[in-house]
């Protein structure tokens, strides 16, 4: 009885923190740590562990998870002709932009880019537009891509565990 609860106890946790974590990939907070530490947690309180290789490879999943979470928004702005401005823009945006959830998400990066290259960088309106744009599309992309990633992490956790 008391194995069960346990295991029970570890898949609670387990799921709580990978969920927490896959709204992180979609929020402005480092989702991949929720769900790393929901695979740490569910090993401690079931004690089943995968090899050690596994962890390995999901730290370093989670890292690709943080540096796609950067990258992304910096290489829109950039391929779309925006600076420093429109990336820390965008930044500000997605986290007004929660608070307006779903819309505020999509919408937050584009116009938070588009204000700071327009107020912050003195471009023109259309370059400022042209630069939130890139913004915009490249936070999708990261959105996309750490969520395939967490994704991956979870897939790897629960295939790696000994039945």
């Amino acid at each position: 009885m008391e194995i069960d609860l346990l295991r029970y106890l570890a898949l609670l946790c387990f799921w709580v923190l990978v969920a927490i974590g896959f709204l992180g990939c979609v929020l402005p907070y480092p989702g991949h740590l929720f769900v790393l530490g929901g695979c740490v947690a569910g090993s401690l309180i079931s004690g089943q562990t995968p090899a050690w290789y596994i962890w390995v490879l999901l730290v370093l999943l989670g890292v690709a998870g943080f540096f796609v979470d950067n990258l992304t928004a910096m290489l829109g702005a950039r391929k779309f002709g925006g600076g420093r401005a429109s990336v820390l823009g965008a930044l500000a945006g997605v986290i007004v932009g929660a608070f307006f959830f779903p819309l505020g998400l999509i919408l937050g990066p584009f116009f938070g880019a588009l204000l700071a290259e327009f107020f912050v960088a003195h471009k023109q309106a259309r370059q400022a537009a042209k630069a939130g744009l890139g913004a915009a599309l490249g936070y999708g992309a990261g959105v996309v891509g750490k969520l395939i990633l967490a994704g991956l992490m979870v897939a790897l956790y629960l295939y790696a565990l000994p039945s």
